[in-house]
């Protein structure tokens, strides 16, 4: 399931951020754009970080996004750590929207984690809010009028049965005029459903096993799991000629997301006269 709440939240980052935005509590933009994560910290990678633009500002804002399935003890730390990672990159520091989509037990994401120096004389921290996914009330977000949101409905707090629920999701999706975006918004919506309701299926409602094959949720995992094997095996092949290689060297690796231009970095792995060589054909982009 972890895959799978992965791919869906890489799809709605990439085509309703503004609707995770909106969870979050962040609203009057104008615009937004996604921004490739690995152009901000190639060694540690957020779930998604959000270009916004308001009126009357030439600057535009960001915003990191944080999903989890479930609260984890790392979380906050893991949020501080990408927020400086940012601001040392960018010089500004981002808003956060930091979703949880399901409670567990005792464990709370608390929006806040402190850092301490070993002897305590240094200490730096931050806070933001958490919008945990079972207090927002599903029918607000029917209201809201974004189809956008309809996929984290089977999340939100409801007084209704999950068929009834479903049902009403698969006919608010049903009017989205683009069909791959339709396809693509059901798919997901399905997938977080099992998050939901663990014990439930949907797929009948949804169109079938067939609708979620050719759903564009899949091809673009595909192509995910395409580019970062190719991104191994240039590694691995580096780390076969050469010996271990540190990660900081060939950061820009992670930045690389066409398959032409990463099967000819395989090949320069594999031909290159030493890893300086690869190094410098890598940053120079050729």
């Amino acid at each position: 399931m972890r895959q799978d709440k992965d791919r869906s939240s890489k799809w709605l980052l990439s085509h309703h951020a503004d609707a995770i935005l909106k969870l979050g509590g962040i609203t009057g933009f104008t615009s937004w754009k996604a921004i490739q994560p690995e152009t901000i910290a190639p060694r540690r990678l957020p779930d998604g970080l959000i270009e916004v633009r308001y009126p009357g500002e030439t600057e535009p804002t960001l915003v990191l996004v944080e999903i989890e399935s479930y609260p984890a003890s790392d979380v906050d730390r893991q949020v501080l750590d990408e927020l400086m990672l940012i601001a040392v990159d960018r010089k500004v520091m981002p808003d956060v929207v930091s979703l949880v989509l399901k409670p567990k037990g005792n464990v709370a994401v608390t929006g806040s984690a402190e850092s301490v120096s070993r002897r305590g004389g240094t200490r730096i921290g931050g806070s933001w809010p958490v919008v945990r996914m079972w207090e927002l009330d599903a029918e607000e977000l029917f209201a809201a009028g974004d189809a956008g949101l309809i996929p984290w409905v089977p999340l939100a707090r409801t007084t209704q049965t999950p068929e009834v629920l479903m049902t009403r999701c698969r006919d608010r999706l049903a009017s989205v005029q683009d069909p791959s975006d339709r396809a693509g918004l059901m798919a997901v919506t399905q997938i977080l459903a099992g998050l939901a309701f663990p014990d439930k299926r949907f797929l009948d409602l949804f169109g079938g096993a067939q609708a979620m094959i050719e759903s564009p949720v899949l091809d673009e995992v595909k192509q995910l799991i395409r580019v970062r094997a190719i991104r191994e095996n240039v590694v691995a092949v580096l780390e076969t000629r050469f010996g271990s290689v540190s990660a900081d060297r060939i950061a820009t690796l992670n930045t690389v997301t066409d398959d032409t231009r990463l099967r000819a970095l395989l090949r320069q792995a594999a031909t290159c006269p030493d890893i300086e060589a690869f190094v410098v054909g890598l940053e120079s982009g050729k």
